[in-house]
Order: C-alpha cells, then sequence, then structure tokens
C-alpha cells in the first residue's frame, strides 16, 4: 500500500512551479490536519497529507519532515501485531526514506530534537534489516543521533530508550562481531548492560511506559537480578495501556513471570 506513497516521495523532492493558488503559506496548518489524521490512526492519509505540504510550499519546515520521517518509520517497523507480515526489502525502503526525510529536517534546523531521534531511529531500523557488515558499521550512527537528541532536550525519554537498547544490544555482540567492529573501525563499540540499565532508568522515570520497564526487566535478567526483573515486568502489567504495542509488551512480561 505504502509503495506508491513512495514514488510520490521521491517525485516531491524534485522542485516544481505550483500555481500561486495551489501554494501554501502557512505549514502550520498541514501538521495539524497530519495530527488530526494521526489521531484518527490513519497512517497512510498522514503521509499523503505531509507529502502535498512538502510539495506545495513545505519543503523548507523542519517539522514536517521530521514528522513524515516518523510515518515511515511506523510503515517499516515489524509491528508488534503483524509480525513477519512485511519482507526486508519493503522495510529497508521505508527507513530508507525515512533517514532520508529525518536528515532533511536535520539539515533545515540543527536544533529540532526530533530529526535527529528519527535519524537514530531509522538508522536502527536499517540496521535491523541488514547483515552482520552493515550491521557493525551502522551501530554508532544509531547512538551518535541519539546523543544529539539527548543534547537538545535531556528530558528526551524516546532518546533515553535508544541509548538504552544500543548498549543492550551492542554489549550483546559476540567475538566475531567485535572483530569486524576492529577490522572496520580498530576498536570494538563500547558497551554495557550497566550503562544500559542507567538509561532505561531515566527514560522509565521520565515516562512509565510498559516498555521502557519491560527493557529493564530484561536487562536486570542479563545481570542475573530476578528480582528487579520479577518488580519492572509486574510493574508493566499495572500501567494503562497507551500505545500499540503496549499489550505486546505486557505479554511477553507474563511470559517471562511464568518462568522466574
Amino acid at each position: 500500500m505504502y509503495l506508491s506513497i513512495f514514488i510520490f516521495f521521491i517525485s516531491s523532492l524534485v522542485p516544481t512551479h505550483p500555481t500561486e493558488k495551489n501554494l501554501i503559506s502557512d505549514c502550520s496548518s498541514v501538521l495539524d490536519d497530519a495530527k488530526e489524521a494521526r489521531k484518527q490512526k490513519n497512517l497512510l492519509k498522514e503521509i499523503e497529507i505531509l507529502e502535498e505540504g512538502i510539495k506545495k510550499g513545505c519543503k523548507d519546515d523542519s517539522k514536517a519532515y521530521s514528522q513524515l520521517s516518523l510515518c515511515y518509520l511506523e510503515a517499516g517497523d515489524q509491528s508488534y501485531s503483524d509480525r513477519g507480515s512485511k519482507d526486508k526489502e519493503t522495510r529497508k525502503q521505508y527507513f530508507d526514506i525515512a533517514l532520508e526525510t529525518a536528515r532533511i529536517s536535520a539539515k533545515l534546523d540543527s536544533t529540532n530534537k526530533y530529526a535527529f531521534e528519527r535519524k537514530a531511529m531509522a538508522f536502527a531500523g536499517i540496521l535491523d534489516v541488514n547483515g552482520i557488515k552493515e550491521k557493525v558499521q551502522l551501530a554508532d550512527s544509531v547512538r551518535i543521533n541519539a546523543e544529539i537528541a539527548l543534547k537538545l532536550d535531556p528530558n528526551n525519554d524516546r532518546a533515553l530508550h535508544i541509548l538504552g537498547r544500543w548498549h543492550y544490544e551492542v554489549s550483546q555482540f559476540g567475538g566475531f562481531l567485535r572483530f569486524l567492529a576492529r577490522l572496520f573501525f580498530g576498536t570494538a563499540p563500547e558497551a554495557s548492560l550497566e550503562k544500559s540499565l542507567e538509561y532505561f532508568q531515566r527514560a522509565a522515570y521520565l515516562d512509565d511506559f510498559p516498555v521502557h520497564h519491560y527493557w529493564l526487566g530484561l536487562t536486570y535478567l542479563e545481570l542475573n537480578d530476578k528480582n528487579n526483573a520479577r518488580s519492572h515486568f509486574n510493574h508493566l502489567l499495572e500501567i494503562e495501556n497507551q500505545h500499540h504495542n503496549d499489550e505486546y509488551f505486557k505479554n511477553l512480561a507474563l511470559e517471562y513471570l511464568n518462568d522466574l
């Protein structure tokens, strides 16, 4: 469904000369319409609104691009309700667009924290659909952009969560991946479960979301601290659902609790 939108987006980057009556002078109305489509959970409509807005006059609006980047991140996400329904090539196309739009957003406004947050997420998405060599090459791009987003806003729980995931995943790198990292960069990325724990704790303190507590639970399990892991898994079961994937994390937490 989104592939036709992909073609539309590429064409929207080509300079056009819309007639005066078709020009958009205030991009806030475009963002408001996109927000309304998001409330209705109509991702395709939100993409259409943003791309049409960019094509007709919002080419210099950093927020429009960063919001469009988020849309394509969600389109490429192997979401928790439809795992396995999207092939890797399709997902890669979405993540590539997400990265390109985030880059444009950051270039237009270097203070837009969402631009760098979404660059980090796009690199993580691309990393997810690539092989071992690409994983090693892209890993640090995730961290670098998340750190920029966090510097712009120290209370950005998503940037904190991304950094927590980075430390968790990279700390799990096996000997072969570390060998490749040294081969490409001269040294393996520095990461630790303790640092991962710190980032997840800060994220959970800012926003009491199930996803933060789920990853806190996993990290504590890796650190062989079953009591704290059990505490966070139990806690997230008590939190009211706010996001589309909350129930998924609750189901996983139940599975872990049954095994503990």
